[in-house]
């Protein structure tokens, strides 16, 4: 492995250059005990306010050229001092696969050790994760001392200097109704339902969040009969985030909750929540027992069409219906005709209409003059995306090759920061732009089929129509998505090695 050593002196007095002796030597026995070959030593001086960056430019160019496979450093500070110089050496380095360690330990890629700090985040991630701990540490304080720390207020309450107060909107009645239609054998989904059809306000719609939704779901009432707070008492501590720049939560032990009982007024009694916990526990392992390799949720078990059949009016997956044979929209099974309407179909309606139409597959594959005639019209549309595709990636370079200009020029200070920042953000616009076209090419050039594939695509067909029956392989390898509207009119949306345009076209 060839190695490429970076080191950093403030000046040229003797003693920097006694440092610069040591850290050569320091690294050379590095490389040495790993059986490595010093690519070359890229060394930068500093004097005062002037840095001198030919030597960063240079390993950045020589990155790009794969010249070496791994860069040495003491230590992050060290390779980049700021985050425009910071964010292109993580852009090459992942480019080019090239590793990357710091002899302070706080990365390593080659073990996939980055301590915390991770490779490819900004330089500012340290003292954010420090920020996110005096938070979390002034937050255990306040729920130790009995006051709610949460930034939303459980539904049916609202939030004063930290105590729970019971709302006058009416919301904390919903809490109550929630609580007696499981004591009543309500399961989730049908209280989430009974809710929708009356109107009642969803709680991102109480908070008013931008993320609002008018539907209730079972996850959002069981949320709420699962928490300790409406009987009074605050219990905080129950989940945390994974890291400071994951928004993803895990449970907490209960070893690690913060219990304060009787901090503020009880939507539901003690007895209640009891009662109601007891049976959630009950009902789960009931669930579990009865048949521990099916859901409890029907429409969460694969059938046939799973996964590849939706509502044409409001774009929800069908749930199959066990008693009906058959399927049926989602969001009307789920919320009730007033979110939509039921759409239901047969599976055997299904199956017939999928074995007439692949049978219309067979015998267009039969016709020569036809088969020749589609051919022909997609070799055109591949050659052409294939331009396309070229002409992306010219426009992409010249902008990489623009933005380092940029950056070269910024760290010469020849423009200021912002100067830098404007036109990087004005190129990223650009990027974004034909990073998008691009991907509409390369999906259009996959579904493309080529002249050389085509003559298997027959033989494919052929054994593949040779069957009595619909089942999970034929819609694997021919369909791509079917939609029912709701008078029971079927779409059909083929595919053929990734691709639906073959299919579609012979198909007519």
């Amino acid at each position: 492995m060839r190695a490429a050593i970076t080191i950093r002196v403030s000046t040229k007095k003797e003693e920097q250059e006694a440092s610069l002796v040591h850290q050569r030597q320091f690294f050379e026995n590095y490389v040495k005990e790993k059986g490595w070959d010093v690519y070359g030593f890229y060394v930068e001086i500093e004097s005062g306010t002037k840095k001198n960056r030919k030597e960063m430019n240079r390993l950045i160019a020589d990155a790009k050229e794969h010249k070496f496979d791994i860069i040495l450093s003491k230590e992050l500070s060290r390779l980049a001092r700021n985050q425009g110089l910071a964010f292109e050496i993580k852009e090459v380095i992942e480019k080019h696969k090239i590793h990357l360690i710091t002899m302070d330990g706080a990365i390593d890629t080659t073990t996939g050790n980055t301590n915390n700090f991770g490779l490819f985040a900004w330089l500012y991630e340290q003292e954010s994760q420090r920020t996110s701990e005096r938070i979390k540490m002034a937050l255990a304080t306040r729920a130790d001392n009995g006051k709610f720390k949460g930034s939303n207020s459980p539904y049916g309450y609202n939030v004063q200097d930290g105590k729970l107060y019971i709302s006058d909107d009416g919301s904390p009645q919903i809490v109550q109704r929630i609580f007696q239609r499981y004591l009543d054998g309500k399961g989730f989904d049908a209280i989430a339902r009974e809710l929708y059809e009356d109107d009642v306000k969803t709680p991102s719609s109480q908070a008013g969040k931008v993320t609002q939704s008018i539907f209730w779901h079972g996850s959002s009432v069981r949320k709420i009969l699962e928490n300790p707070h409406y009987c009074g008492d605050l219990v905080q501590g129950r989940s945390s985030t994974v890291s400071v720049t994951s928004t993803q939560r895990h449970k907490n032990p209960k070893t690690e909750h913060i219990v304060k009982e009787k901090t503020h007024e009880a939507i539901i009694s003690k007895d209640v929540f009891d009662s109601v916990q007891q049976m959630i526990a009950f009902n789960r392992k009931k669930k579990s027992q009865s048949n521990p390799n099916v859901s409890s949720r029907p429409h969460e078990n694969v059938h046939l069409f799973t996964g590849v059949i939706y509502c044409a009016d409001c774009g929800s997956g069908f749930h199959y219906q066990q008693n009906g044979h058959g399927y049926i929209c989602g969001r009307s099974n789920k919320h009730g005709n007033k979110a939509c309407s039921k759409h239901r179909i047969k599976e055997a309606t299904l199956k017939t209409i999928i074995q007439g139409d692949l049978q219309k597959l067979a015998n267009a594959m039969k016709d020569d003059s036809h088969f020749n005639l589609v051919k022909d019209r997609l070799n055109k549309e591949r050659v052409r995306m294939e331009k396309d595709l070229k002409a992306c990636g010219a426009k992409l370079e010249a902008i990489n090759q623009l933005k380092n200009k940029a950056l070269t020029r910024f760290l010469e200070d020849i423009i200021t920061k912002v100067d830098y920042d404007n036109f990087v953000t004005s190129k990223d616009a650009e990027t974004k732009e034909l990073m998008l076209n691009r991907e509409i090419a390369e999906t259009t050039l996959s579904t493309t089929i080529a002249s050389d594939v085509l003559a298997k695509i027959k033989e494919v067909i052929d054994n593949a129509l040779n069957f009595n029956d619909v089942n999970r392989e034929v819609i694997s390898r021919f369909i791509e998505k079917i939609e029912v509207k709701e008078d029971g009119t079927v779409k059909l949306y083929y595919r053929f090695a990734g691709t639906s345009k073959i299919l579609n076209e012979l198909i007519g």
